[in-house]
């Protein structure tokens, strides 16, 4: 499947929020609620203007993904950007239940890298559900290692997750 990667942007707010909303159960059944308020569409446009003014300061870079009918297959992104001692972030990506086991988020991180290198982004960090087997094959076909467990990260429907924590470095720092 071929796919492409497009800033987030006012031009794709409404895709995106279609994709959402479309999609809100799925992630649900995976990650906390993003709450209702993010499915109010003009509080959601508020949000992506907040995002692409973080977008404009450096702080954070979104990726809409799309697949070859340009329909938004997920979204990536690399969050928390800081520069000191050397330029990291986190990775995150979603990817919407029609597209899911296709390959399309390996596809995805892959591009989102290189994209990360013309940033000049050399740490980059993701974190993924112990349970979440098909997160963690993702990173680890694109480089990434396995530095650590955090217990009881976050909770679900009433349910402690654990997290496992991976590494990659995009540029050799000295």
């Amino acid at each position: 499947m071929i796919i492409e990667l497009e800033p987030l942007d006012l031009k794709n707010a409404q895709d995106v929020y279609d994709f959402e909303v479309e999609n809100r159960a799925h992630f649900e059944k995976h990650l906390p609620s993003r709450g209702d308020v993010y499915y109010d569409f003009e509080k959601y446009n508020d949000i992506i203007r907040a995002i692409i003014a973080e977008q404009s300061r450096g702080e954070c870079l979104m990726y809409v993904i799309r697949d070859e009918t340009g329909k938004i297959a997920g979204r990536v992104n690399f969050s928390s950007i800081q520069n000191e001692p050397i330029k990291t972030a986190e990775l995150g990506y979603r990817i919407g239940l029609a597209h899911t086991g296709k390959g399309i988020a390996t596809k995805a991180v892959h591009l989102a890298l290189q994209l990360a290198e013309d940033h000049n982004l050399q740490k980059i960090t993701a974190g993924t559900a112990t349970e979440n087997i098909a997160s963690q094959k993702v990173l680890e076909k694109n480089g990434f290692s396995l530095v650590g467990k955090t217990e009881n990260y976050m909770e679900q429907n009433g349910k402690s997750i654990d997290s496992f924590t991976y590494v990659k470095f995009l540029r050799h720092t000295e």
